[in-house]
């Protein structure tokens, strides 16, 4: 399909599967009125803006919670090319909140990305992505601070791909590059070095998908990795250096389906210290991203992510975690949407009896004003338990909010 034909319908989406493809969201999302942006010569600009209050009860994710009401303002525009071959995207993303009684909680987070394709020929083409996110870290996150400032994490990422399709046999051969750095807290009670939790992670992939039918293909997908941090860990002074491989199975039900659209997988994952005092992670491995349109009125979306992260926590280098969610989405009225869904994610340190497990529950509403202004509102609770002594916590958050786009 070229890149003219829609630009919502996102062409550049083959750079990682799993990580990257747009394209179930925009068909579980079935929204009555679609942005239809501005035209700039050969390109379409879609500029949006969003503007909400928030109060929550446990601003800080703490087994003592404290509450706190802030404003909250995001920015996103995509300029995206509208040619029939070759496609290039732009995106950038502004954030921030104001805090009344926690300033420490107060964001300003920002993402630039470019993304391009080279049609090479009818059946070859080579994507590319590079991207740089900037972001407070989150109180949630592994290895996050409780209290007081709040370091930045910036993440910097280049990835290329090249798909090429012999017949009913298409292959995709990937690599990627991360660059992953946190910004050292200087001032306050408590200063906080963290040049030791900064790493590159460099990854290579192989896929092989066979299409039975358009709508339906098996794949086999076979990647590796390496992950190099600059110093030791300042707990056990262990460099927390690793190679990892993941192995994936699964079925791709396609990018045009009206009915189901995305992909599942199962797999197994290893995560390997290259020190030997720490212990080598193994993961059974869920990956899915399927969209569901259960009818003109009703879809629901399928999530599920397993991955190896890195920790410094003393006696342990890895956290396999999983997660999986379900999304529901009713139209009750052609402008007024109502959504429902809950996650669940479960953290397991490998080397300490460190277990940890979150269920977030979300319940909202959308209601269109026209093509342009959308208002909305959100309740989500968090239930957050570890077997930690005193780290068991919950909040609930309410969001009320407009958002703007053309």
């Amino acid at each position: 399909m070229p890149a003219g034909y829609d630009p919502l319908l996102f062409q550049i989406e083959d750079i990682d599967p799993v990580a990257t493809d747009r394209r179930t969201e925009r068909l579980f999302r079935g929204e009555p009125y679609d942005p239809i942006g501005i035209r700039i010569g050969s390109f379409v600009y879609f500029p949006e803006s969003e503007l909400s209050g928030v109060a929550t009860s446990n601003v800080l994710r703490s087994p003592v919670p404290s509450d706190d009401v802030y404003a909250e303002i995001i920015s996103n525009s995509r300029l995206v090319s509208d040619w029939k071959a070759h496609a290039l995207e732009f995106r950038m993303r502004n954030g921030y909140s104001f805090h009344d009684e926690f300033p420490t909680e107060d964001d300003k987070a920002y993402t630039l990305e470019a993304r391009g394709r080279l049609d090479v020929t009818k059946r070859t083409n080579v994507q590319g992505l590079i991207a740089r996110d900037q972001r407070q870290e989150g109180r949630g996150a592994i290895d996050a601070a409780s209290a007081g400032e709040r370091p930045d994490v910036t993440t910097d990422q280049a990835n290329i791909t090249l798909n090429h399709r012999f017949n009913r046999l298409s292959v995709q051969l990937r690599g990627a590059v991360t660059d992953l750095k946190y910004s050292d807290i200087t001032g306050g009670l408590l200063p906080s070095i963290n040049s030791d939790r900064d790493s590159v992670t460099t990854e290579q992939a192989v896929r092989a998908t066979w299409e039975l039918k358009p709508t339906l293909s098996v794949f086999a997908e076979e990647e590796i990795n390496q992950r190099a941090f600059d110093k030791p860990s300042q707990g056990d002074l262990i460099v927390r250096d690793s190679t990892g491989t993941r192995t994936r199975l699964g079925l791709d039900f396609g990018e045009t389906g009206a009915i189901l659209r995305g992909e599942v997988s199962l797999g197994y994952g290893t995560q390997t210290p290259d020190d030997a005092r720490l212990d080598e992670a193994t993961a059974f491995l869920v990956d899915g991203n399927l969209a569901w349109r259960l009818s003109d009125l009703t879809s629901l979306l399928f999530t599920a992510q397993t991955d190896i992260f890195d920790t410094n926590t003393t006696g342990s280098g890895t956290v396999p975690s999983h997660q999986v969610g379900i999304e529901a989405r009713h139209a009750f009225r052609k402008y007024l949407i109502g959504s429902a869904g809950v996650t669940y994610t479960t953290r397991d340190y490998d080397g300490i009896p460190l277990k940890e497990s979150e269920l977030r529950s979300t319940i909202g509403a959308e209601y269109f004003v026209n093509r342009e202004i959308i208002l909305f509102g959100r309740y989500e609770h968090i239930a957050f338990e570890s077997n930690q002594l005193a780290g068991d916590y919950h909040s609930d958050d309410v969001r009320l909010g407009v958002r703007v786009r053309r």
